[in-house]
């Protein structure tokens, strides 16, 4: 082979090793998003709820000095109230250790776009998982259960 056609291989070959390393640095698993954090633990199960995810998210509004943040919890409610209930989602409520309560959301923030829940009636002592969001103040501590009296 001549010396020149061993320099354009050269070439493509290193060009070729170039791109292929371009390709495999674009191809990284999905981010959560910048403002999202795990939380942690500031949220306890109360009676009937284990909790099983919870995640903080900044408010995005464009309020000056905004002291508030969203925890969006995933969490498993049995219903042991000794009746069937069709649960709504803002009878879940955070009760903080100051007894400030806080009644769950699931619009009114980019953190709760896409959220389900099952929509069905809760028969005695059965389970679903629910994700619920609540907008409270940054670093709140408390329990999360549920409130049939209103």
């Amino acid at each position: 082979m001549s010396r020149r056609k061993r320099g354009t291989v050269k070439r493509l070959a290193v060009l070729g090793a170039v791109l292929a390393s371009a390709v495999l640095v674009g191809c990284k698993e999905p981010q959560q998003a910048a403002d999202s954090k795990v939380s942690n633990g500031f949220v306890r199960g109360g009676q009937d709820v284990t909790i099983l995810e919870s995640r903080t998210y900044g408010t995005s509004d464009s309020v000056a000095q905004s002291n508030d943040e969203y925890y969006v919890i995933r969490f498993k409610w049995t219903n042991t109230l000794g009746f069937p209930l069709y649960p709504k989602l803002d009878h879940f409520v955070i009760e903080g250790n100051d007894k400030r309560r806080f009644l769950g959301v699931t619009s009114g923030a980019s953190a709760l776009v896409g959220i389900s829940n099952y929509a069905g009636t809760l028969d005695r002592n059965e389970s679903h998982e629910y994700t619920v969001g609540f907008r409270v103040p940054i670093g709140t501590q408390g329990t999360l259960f549920y409130d049939a009296s209103f």
